[in-house]
């Protein structure tokens, strides 16, 4: 299938036909060009994010199949209004994630769709307007797809033959009748979700940065950087709204080694993520997709959802099995298009995957991986809907440089060092995890108290080093929600840059959440107790992908390089662009400092700016 609009294969291939599930009557797949698949993607408070594409196909070997291309729309709509208008006296029950609708959108509403890309219903638009006719409910079929999806990628396929021969195949039950209603048009008098576009709220935002901390023109460019720090490690938090896709950069692994290899984690929207690999290949810091060599060590969907897998897939075919060394995901299916299209990637790759938890170990590059979330009590408990997705996120924390042992030459024969690095850089990737996740996270990594007897925390800390959830990068998990974090979890990490994946307070919930912010500014600037005023975000090391200029220019996305010189310090640099702009490596601009706030007891040597 397509990933690109630009894409020389773009359009269905040959031998697609649509799909067509025994809950979808006849008359609606009539003309399946007019149908819409429609699927609760995510509920957050109030708000339904229903997830709308173009009907699906079947491919000739029997999977179901979304055209990337066409790109995926959104339909934003009050949770009462769904459920007291579509749900009650039909499904005889709440709306849940992962629930799939065949049906046929209102035509201003479909217009409005392929405009914008995003359609809120508000005081001015219905249910009813934007979904006027049948509607047939597919949620089984579309989990049973899902399920087949997930499994042809993980597990493989055989033979139907032999899966008779050996006893696999269950007894047919016949097909259910479809299951058919329609959104009640009785005049809706009830909560409306607020306008797209409204004015914000007053006076300066958490994510505006004044005047004097705005990025500076002169400095070290960002290329010239990475050239001079080959040892260095480079992570990328891309601007593409209230969505995750992150790139890291590893270290060469010796002196001679032409290219370095990637790590990413998250995709949230097709092309910025692929277009900006692309660009550092072209100036010879990544290998080429085409090349024999791995590009990238390993690719992470932390959880299906799509602001933060929509791109993975085209990474995943760009860049093919040779190119990708692992593959890892929680082992959450979902019934979206993005979930469709990145497992028939996997499956046409066949990468090695695995589903991680909390206190696998894995390294790679230079760097230390550490799986905190999902906890295998948690990974134990979901089937797919038993779990709410967010906290089936896979959380890592990486530490670096995890090259501890030197060699050298002495008197005629080699022998190791061992280099006692107590402190390195850690960098805590939070995905979506809310607070079911986070409290077995707490449990399983145990802090290190001090406590009344100190000789013991001295011991302890000789021998375990600092807390295990001690970090000085922590991207926030959840876009900043209000679920994401709270103040005794910022101040077990306690990390010197905070980072923030938001539109700015204008996105589809309303993140980054001001009950969130202002716990992080908490943690980390106490002024309950004192009476003080808090520092600026930008002075406490807080810094948001969706953050501005005090005139309204856009920061944009954010790259950070790590350095392995013990006493160096923290680098970063913005590059201006909006979610949907391209990101441009030249007009990359140093950002100093990244923090104002006294240097933290736990930060190491070379955290300082």
């Amino acid at each position: 299938m397509a990933v690109d609009s630009d894409d020389p294969d773009a359009g269905r291939p040959a031998g697609f036909r649509p799909w067509e599930p025994p809950s979808v009557p006849p008359e609606l797949l009539a003309d399946p060009t007019r149908l819409s698949y429609v699927v609760v993607d995510e509920i957050v408070g109030d708000t339904v994010t229903l997830a709308v594409s173009p009907w699906p196909a079947s491919d000739p070997r029997g999977r179901v199949r979304f055209d990337l291309g066409a790109g995926v729309r959104h339909l934003l709509v009050h949770r009462r209004e769904l459920h007291e208008r579509l749900y009650e006296g039909w499904l005889r029950r709440g709306p849940r994630v992962g629930d799939a609708f065949a049906t046929v959108l209102g035509e201003p509403v479909s217009a409005r769709l392929a405009g914008t890309g995003e359609v809120v219903l508000d005081d001015d638009l219905r249910l009813v307007d934007a979904v006027p006719g049948p509607v047939a409910d597919v949620c089984a079929e579309a989990r049973t797809v899902a399920k087949m999806a997930y499994f042809a990628a993980m597990g493989g396929v055989q033979e139907h033959s032999q899966a008779e021969r050996l006893g696999q195949v269950p007894d047919d039950k016949g097909v259910p009748a479809p299951q058919v209603g329609t959104v009640r048009r009785e005049p809706w008098k009830g909560p409306v979700l607020p306008a797209a576009g409204g004015a914000p709220p007053a006076g300066r935002h958490r994510w505006s940065v004044p005047k004097d901390r705005w990025p500076a023109r002169a400095g070290t460019d960002l290329l010239t950087a990475i050239e001079q720090e080959p040892t260095a490690l480079v992570y990328f938090l891309l601007n593409i709204g209230d969505g995750d896709s992150q790139l890291l950069l590893l270290p060469k692994r010796h002196p001679g080694e032409d290219r370095r290899r990637a790590l990413v984690v998250d995709a949230g929207s097709t092309r910025k993520l692929r277009r900006l690999m692309a660009g550092l290949g072209s100036r010879g810091v990544l290998p080429p997709p085409e090349g024999p060599g791995q590009v990238c060590a390993l690719v992470v969907a932390t959880h299906p959802h799509d602001d933060h897998i929509e791109g993975l897939a085209e990474i995943i075919r760009t860049y093919g099995g040779a190119g990708i060394g692992d593959f890892w995901e929680p082992g959450y299916y979902a019934t979206t298009r993005s979930f469709a299209e990145l497992m028939a990637a996997v499956e046409d790759a066949r990468i090695p995957h695995c589903e991680p938890t909390a206190g696998m170990v894995r390294y790679v590059g230079g760097i230390k991986i550490t799986v905190l979330a999902p906890s295998v009590r948690l990974r134990t408990a979901y089937d797919t809907y038993g779990v709410d997705c967010n906290d089936a996120s896979i959380v890592l924390k990486i530490d670096f440089p995890a090259v501890r042992i030197s060699t050298a030459m002495v008197d005629g024969h080699r022998k190791r060092r061992d280099l006692k690095l107590g402190d390195p850089w850690s960098i805590i990737l939070g995905a979506d995890a809310q607070t079911r996740s986070w409290s077995h996270v707490t449990s399983d990594f145990m802090p290190l108290h001090r406590g009344h007897d100190a000789e013991v925390y001295r011991a302890n800390r000789r021998a375990h080093g600092r807390d295990d959830l001690a970090a000085h990068i922590l991207k926030v998990s959840h876009h900043a929600s209000k679920h994401g974090i709270n103040i005794e979890l910022i101040e077990r990490v306690h990390p010197t840059v905070s980072l923030i994946s938001s539109v700015g307070g204008g996105g589809r919930y309303g993140f980054p959440h001001g009950l969130a912010t202002q716990a992080i500014a908490e943690a980390l600037a106490p002024s309950t107790r004192s009476g003080t005023r808090q520092p600026e975000d930008a002075d406490l090391g807080i810094h948001y992908t969706g953050g501005l200029t005090d005139d309204g220019r856009p920061l944009g996305s954010i790259a950070l390089l790590v350095p392995a010189k013990v006493r160096s310090k923290l680098r970063m640099w913005r590059f201006g662009d909006g979610p949907r702009d391209d990101v441009d490596l030249a007009a990359a601009r140093p950002l100093e400092p990244i923090y104002s706030r006294p240097r933290s007891k736990r930060a190491p040597a070379g955290a300082g700016t």
